[in-house]
This record gives structure tokens, sequence and C-alpha cells, in this order.
């Protein structure tokens, strides 16, 4: 199995188990009259005061994408009637699919912790991540996207979820992924609650690799040679040389740079 189509099933299984989360309020009665009552304008003034940015606005019953506005064309290509037509199905274009593995995974730690606190304090609990958008010439562009609930049902229940992506392209270069939890329920006790912890991602990884090869490859990244990861495993020379040529043709690489290259992209170092 390829390794994208590894990831692509693991997207399926991560989604599923989202889905029964963020659907919870689908259904329910008082659904269709709240999103007939809601003007999303009313939240869209408090972020002008901020940096630049364009959004979303995900209707998470029907996990359709019903709304995007601000310079969204401009930052990735993408119409607005694009994103809404396209809706999540978008998601896997403009996203790695580490990335989506990553979201699907934390959105569904989001809604677990949303669910377990009282009903009032929900609307002041958002959900933050780093990512990188792929636009539609190609290009990458580093993102802060902060999905905020701001449509509930009677029992306290999101309908709508507003999404605002801004560029931290040069504000962060390193481009480190990070998700997590803001919740700002007790204004005099904030708590930013990390959702992604990169050990629990190893069944991420494509399973033809083993352990000793990603180490390999985890080490080679830093800049190693061959015998300093030898001599840093407490392995022969040989045995590296070994790893090398069974990774190459597991991966179906032309050489280390590009081994290294995958393993950076997809998350596994």
């Amino acid at each position: 199995m390829g390794i994208n189509q590894f990831l692509f099933r693991k997207i399926s299984e991560s989604f599923q188990e989202f889905s029964r989360y963020s659907q919870t309020a689908h259904g329910k009665r008082d659904v269709l009259q709240r999103k007939k009552e809601f003007d999303l304008n009313n939240y869209l003034r408090v972020f002008h005061a901020f940096d630049t940015y364009f959004y979303s606005l995900a209707d998470i019953t029907t996990l359709s994408i019903i709304d995007a506005g601000g310079p969204i064309q401009h930052f990735i290509g993408y119409s607005k009637e694009e994103v809404i037509k396209n809706g999540y199905g978008l998601m896997l274009k403009i996203h790695h699919l580490k990335d989506v593995v990553r979201g699907v995974r934390g959105g569904t730690r989001y809604f677990k912790y949303l669910y377990d606190q009282a009903p009032q304090n929900r609307p002041f609990i958002k959900v933050n991540r780093t990512l990188d958008l792929v636009c539609k010439d190609g290009k990458t562009m580093f993102v802060l996207a902060q999905s905020i609930p701001v449509l509930f049902n009677e029992n306290m229940e999101p309908i709508y979820m507003l999404n605002i992506y801004s560029d931290i392209s040069s504000m962060q270069p390193t481009r480190k992924y990070s998700h997590y939890i803001v919740d700002t329920s007790d204004p005099e006790n904030p708590k930013r609650i990390p959702v992604f912890h990169k050990e629990e991602y190893k069944d991420c990884f494509p399973s033809t690799l083993s352990p000793a090869e990603l180490k390999v490859i985890d080490l080679l990244a830093e800049g190693m040679e061959s015998k300093e990861v030898a001599e840093k495993l407490f392995v022969s020379e040989h045995t590296v040389r070994t790893h090398r040529k069974n990774i190459l043709k597991k991966m179906k690489c032309k050489n280390m740079i590009e081994v290294v290259k995958t393993a950076l992209v997809e998350g596994w170092i």
C-alpha cells in the first residue's frame, strides 16, 4: 500500500469518529430556526480589529461550508463560490494528508472536551491550529486557523463553526505544527490545552517501515552521516547502509534526500 493510500485510510477511520461528535446537533428540532436567525456579521466585526484574514463558515450538522469571505481568492487562489461548492472535499486539496489526519483527530478531541464542559461555558471554547495550506497555484502558505463555535441549539450543541485563517508565514518560518484548545470560560484563569501529541500518531507511519528504519530517517534528517548514525544507535555501519537500502525500496524514493523530505512533510519526524 502506498503512502497516500495508507493516510487516506487513516483519514477515513478518524473522520467517522469526528463526524459522530461534530454532528451531535443534527436533526434537533430548533436547529433550522436558529440558522434562520443567525447573523454572521455580528461575529466578523470583532475580527476586523486584528490582522488580515479570510474565513469560512461551516455547518457541522451537515458537514458543509455555507459561507466564505475576506480576501480568500487573493490568498489561496480559490473563489468564495469554489470553497462553498466543494466544501469539505476541498480540504483534501488544500491540506497535506498529515494535516487532515491531525485536524480530524484534534477536532474529535476538541468536541469531547467541549461536551465535558458546562453548557454555558461552551461559547468561550475554541480550537486553534497551525498548518500549511496548499494554494491553487501549488504554493503553500503557513496559517493559523481558529475554529470558533458561533451558533448553538437549545442544548448548547454547536451548529456553526467560524473558521478564521491568518497568514503567519513570515512570523513562524520554522512552520512548527501546533494544535490546541483555548478555554476562556473563566476569564481570570484561561486555559491552553494541547490536543496534538506526536507520539500518539505512530499508527499513521507506514507499517512497512520498522522502528529502527524510522530512527535512521530521524537521525539522517539531523544531518548525520551513516557512520554517525551507526555510532548513535550502537550498530555497525553496514547495518545502517542496509536500513537505508530497505528504506529507499519501501518508500520508492530515489535518494535519502527525498526520503527525509517525505518524512518531514508527512510528520513522521
